[in-house]
């Protein structure tokens, strides 16, 4: 591989004994600096110019903060010229982000006075997800080079956007993830080139394939779900669901990863109850072992079953599916249910299932594509005497460990925190250089901590303190505390106030804390930050002391896990619902339903759009027609939003409908209700009414499923038609977000 001084700013080629490194993570705009730009002796000034060499330059700089000598930065580092270095490079990306001693992301739409964090570019973007979760230490910096935090200290923040469990952030253990769930950490995402939403892909699921852009994303993405089928047998991977609206027949694959958009509570199937797991490809088709059940009676799909024999020359096109022990009683057309022996991380009393149309013979097709059905979970299948050894394709995220470390630089970012002078050792390990002695040591300056790893004394499980720093920030004095964490090689950091006594140290302390934060001493005036960094130096780690006065601190998205005791964290983990378990679907857009007069006559149907939504739902999701609102994260006594549809104004004088109409959806005592509401009130004043002591509070308590407004107004009586809208909230029957369907119709009635 190829990496960058961070010094010199030339390219130097490594193929073994590769030095330690930091890793850029970015996303790219129109004037990046390439690898030929970078292999010329004397840069242009045009090349200086751009703000591709400004962000190199600036990577560098904050990379040398930290003593690294290279980087590798993927714009300068890759000769996409050549075709056999740019497929090595897309193979082995996911290897080079794990290596890194530290991957720093750079959000170039970050403002360091506005930290609208979730909404960052960076967030979209296929290639960044493997940035995210393959190295061991991530830092997000904003656009100034300003630390926002650490993958670990936004966790739920960063779970939040992009739907990851916070657990893949500690531990880095992707195997416990079946592929439909890993499918949908990337649906969301977007990449410049079709094909390379499936490219950016092959690190996750360890697998290579060579890129042929040109190809398609969809046959792309085919390829690599077949390349995932040769290492695994997880059936998960044909729990997909069609676009909105796409009901054509298909096969057992999905064209996109947008396609598993609804998938991330689908866990991998049991291969315990399937028997035969085995299924592989040929010449026509996907052969695998399914069970089959009938649903629907041959009468009903006749005409299906005829438009399907007529086109026999389209059905070639179509994946084929081809399934054992199917009686042959059962005529060309029948529907079938095929349980995918995957439950649901909700329930595991629920599984899913495909539907499969039979077409001739052995050969199915995948029938109602936009849905996968819920379903009890399936018996266990007879057991059949075959043995299979397989290789363990995944392997988890490589952890640095710090058995290297002989030197820990402590460093005070913020002027007002002091290091006193009664800092301490203790078990002679390390030796830490004493501070002025009549004097507190001020901020910008740096301690050294000369660590001792004895190994005949660092033996067995459990952590050895190291040293108890004392600082003192305001008028408020809090301690450091260094230790050894024995067993894994790596160095630990506990904060705690001056007067609180000394606690040992647990165990089960999380392994990969990089930042912790003392709030509760500081007493609304902000929050002192510890943050652990890796450093170019093997031998050399760097803790960082700051202060975050209280106007900053309320802008900082601080993952809320480290602004709470542990206590109380781990009592409102019990409690809290996860996000996406208890919410509804929405329409994105209610269109009116128009039939023709007397005389074959429509008008132009009016479009209502939903344009917000009260209170403002950060887990929210937008897909094509379809909307996700969530329940889960708002409290029980008001746990209700308003939904504002708005049509165009009327351009006709005679048109007297409303342009705006307002849905009221939400939960009371577990139970899902709606209201529809036409007013000129605003949706705040509107959500106010249905709280207790609000005016619309029984419409709340009486938690009805359905909704049918009197729409009047005088401009309404005195006209020929009447506007009507109808709606309906029910539980949903297949794999989609949330736990609810909302439904809303909206027609014209003569009056």
């Amino acid at each position: 591989m190829r990496l960058l001084h961070t010094d010199t700013l030339q390219l130097e080629s490594f193929d073994s004994d590769i030095p330690p490194y930091a890793i850029l993570s970015h996303t790219w705009g129109k004037d990046e600096v390439t690898f030929q730009e970078m292999m010329v002796a004397n840069r242009s000034a045009a090349t200086k110019r751009k703000a591709g060499w400004q962000k190199i330059f600036g990577a560098c700089r904050y990379a040398r903060k930290y003593d690294f000598k290279w980087i590798w930065i993927d714009t300068c580092c890759i000769n996409k010229e050549s075709s056999a270095e740019l497929s090595e490079a897309l193979n082995s990306m996911y290897a080079y982000y794990e290596d890194a001693q530290v991957c720093y992301v750079y959000l170039e739409d970050a403002k360091h006075d506005n930290f609208n964090f979730n909404k960052c570019r960076w967030f979209t973007r296929g290639w960044t997800l493997q940035e995210l979760l393959a190295p061991s230490y991530v830092v997000f910096l904003d656009q100034c080079w300003e630390v926002i935090g650490t993958r670990y200290s936004l966790a739920d923040v960063v779970s939040a956007t992009t739907s990851i469990p916070v657990s893949v952030f500690r531990d880095g253990d992707l195997d416990k993830f079946g592929v439909a769930q890993k499918m949908s950490w990337a649906a969301p995402r977007q990449t410049s080139r079709p094909e390379d939403m499936a490219y950016c892909l092959l690190g996750i699921f360890r697998v290579s394939m060579s890129p042929i852009y040109g190809e398609g994303g969809a046959r792309a993405f085919m390829r690599l779900q077949q390349e995932i089928i040769n290492i695994s047998d997880d059936r998960s991977i044909f729990a997909w669901v069609a676009p909105h609206g796409e009901n054509e027949p298909r096969g057992l694959l999905a064209r996109s990863p947008a396609e598993f958009r609804w998938s991330s509570e689908v866990q991998a199937s049991e291969a315990d109850d399937i028997g035969d797991t085995s299924f592989s490809f040929g010449n026509n088709g996907l052969r695998i072992h399914l069970p089959l059940v009938p649903v629907e009676p041959v009468s009903a799909v006749v005409s299906e079953t005829a438009k399907t024999q007529r086109s026999a020359n389209l059905l070639r096109r179509w994946s084929r599916v081809s399934a054992v022990d199917t009686e042959p009683s059962y005529p060309v057309g029948t529907i079938f249910s095929a349980p995918l022996h995957c439950c649901s991380e909700r329930n595991l009393e629920t599984g899913f299932a495909v539907y499969l149309q039979k077409v001739a013979g052995e050969r199915y097709v995948r029938c109602r594509p936009e849905e996968l059905a819920i379903i009890p979970a399936a018996s266990r299948q007879p057991d059949i005497c075959q043995v299979v050894v397989k290789e363990n394709p995944g392997i988890s995220r490589k952890v640095k460990n710090d058995h290297n470390a002989t030197r820990l630089s402590i460093r005070n970012t913020t002027p007002g925190v002091f290091l006193s002078r009664d800092g301490h050792l203790e078990n002679n390990l390390s030796t830490v250089p004493d501070p002025d002695k009549d004097k507190e040591v001020q901020g910008m300056k740096e301690t050294l901590v000369n660590i001792k790893y004895w190994p005949d004394v660092n033996m067995g499980r459990g952590t050895w303190p190291v040293a108890h720093l004392k600082y003192r920030c305001l008028k408020y004095e809090f301690l450091v505390e260094l230790g050894f964490k024995c067993d894994v090689g790596s160095l630990r950091f506990a904060m705690r106030p001056y007067s609180t006594p000394a606690s040992l140290w647990n165990d089960n302390d999380d392994p990969c804390r990089d930042w912790m934060i003392m709030k509760h001493p500081l007493m609304g005036a902000g929050f002192v930050s510890v943050a652990y960094h890796m450093t170019g130096d093997e031998t050399v780690r760097i803790l960082e002391v700051r202060y975050v006065g209280p106007d900053k601190a309320k802008l900082l998205p601080i993952s809320r896990a480290l602004l709470q005791p542990q206590e109380e964290k781990k009592e409102k983990e019990e409690k809290e619902e996860k996000p996406f378990r208890l919410g509804f679907m929405v329409p994105s857009m209610i269109r009116e339903k128009v039939e023709s007069n007397f005389f074959g006559r429509t008008h132009e149907p009016k479009v209502f759009h939903l344009t917000d939504v009260f209170p403002s739902d950060f887990f929210g999701k937008e897909y094509t027609g379809q909307t996700y609102v969530d329940m889960s994260a708002l409290e029980e006594r008001a746990q209700f939003r308003v939904l504002t549809y708005t049509a165009p104004s009327n351009t006709n004088p005679k048109d007297t409908t409303p342009t705006c109409v307002y849905v009221v959806i939400g939960f009371h005592k577990s139970k899902a209700w709606m209201d529809i509401v036409v007013s000129t009130d605003s949706p705040k004043l509107l959500w106010e009414s249905y709280c207790d002591k609000g005016s619309r509070a029984p419409t709340r308590i009486q938690c009805s499923p359905d909704a049918t407004p009197l729409v009047l107004t005088a401009e309404i009586t005195r006209s020929l038609k009447r506007p009507n809208f109808t709606g309906n909230v029910k539980e949903r029957n297949s794999l989609q977000l949330g736990s609810h369907v909302l439904s809303v119709n909206y027609f014209m009635t003569p009056q």
